[in-house]
């Protein structure tokens, strides 16, 4: 059994200067529009108490079964120290710290003669604290609280002399436990938090020397925010890219690898942020052949 108390004393002071008549700026009054004029000049300070306890049981000597639950808590400004006037910020110094609390149940197996290592877990972590809109009043509350919980399951080895494998798979589901929604088809995901997500690598050594390798990855759908651009689609499509890789020993000092990436030439959107109106598109096909050179 492991735990562990943590007491930090924060003190921000922050000042600021901005455009006037910009976006989100202050009215610029009498002043030509842009002018400079002073910004959020503010301060605040607190204590944050956060802890972790840990149970770990083995029930064999190759397995393992734990058990962990913790508290973090993140200040106004954040880990970025800038603090802000707006009512719908959690930088807000009127704010209280935004809480996230994590517990995770897991095993651990060597199995195959410690050749294949396999871990599972179940998780969960909750955030509260977090500021949503009073439909009523319209006023700002810290009354939100969002949760993403899941299933991980990881595989890694060498299964034989020559055989080795990578493999893991997870589950997301990510909500909006309390408060309004925020993603674009009205539901409480939350968004660009793919449900599903998997990754795999295999590579043979062959008997001349020569190394063949291949992977997948796969990605669940992502849903956009609520406040994207007209036309913008509400979500991205799922997508499965192949990789592959050949590596081949010249001699003892240098090796040849050939890595190929999108192997099929699959065309999907990797990720989209900005609720949609910025998106990073997929990599084309390409190949690299790089030399290790050792001495």
């Amino acid at each position: 059994m492991n735990a562990g108390v943590r007491l930090d004393h924060y003190k921000t002071d922050f000042s600021s200067l901005v455009v006037c008549g910009a976006r989100n700026g202050p009215a610029c009054g009498r002043l030509p529009a842009g002018s400079i004029v002073p910004g959020v000049n503010t301060s605040t300070s607190d204590n944050l108490v956060n802890y972790k306890v840990g149970v770990l049981y083995k029930p064999t000597a190759n397995g393992s079964i734990y058990v962990n639950v913790a508290q973090s808590q993140q200040p106004p400004g954040g880990n970025t120290l800038t603090l802000s006037t707006a009512a719908n910020s959690a930088d807000n110094p009127n704010y209280d710290p935004q809480k996230a609390r994590t517990a995770e149940v897991g095993t651990k197996w060597d199995l195959l003669g410690s050749r294949l290592l396999l871990t599972g877990a179940l998780y969960r972590t909750t955030v509260t604290n977090d500021v949503v809109q009073d439909p009523t009043d319209l006023q700002y509350y810290q009354t939100g609280k969002k949760r993403v919980q899941g299933v991980e399951i990881n595989a890694i080895g060498k299964l034989t002399d020559n055989l080795a494998l990578s493999a893991g798979f997870t589950t997301m589901n990510a909500t909006v436990a309390r408060g309004a929604g925020v993603t674009a088809d009205g539901s409480d995901d939350l968004a660009y938090t793919p449900k599903k997500a998997f990754t795999s690598w295999i590579t043979y050594h062959l008997p001349f020397d020569l190394t063949l390798g291949g992977g997948a990855r796969y990605s669940g759908r992502l849903k956009r925010g609520t406040d994207g651009a007209v036309g913008t689609p509400d979500h991205t499509e799922s997508y499965w890219v192949f990789d592959a890789m050949a590596s081949y020993p010249i001699n003892r000092n240098i090796d040849l690898q050939l890595n190929v990436y999108n192997v099929f030439d699959k065309d999907y959107v990797a990720a989209i942020n900005k609720s949609g109106y910025r998106y990073t598109p997929s990599a084309p096909r390409s190949a690299l052949l790089s030399a290790n050179v050792r001495f």
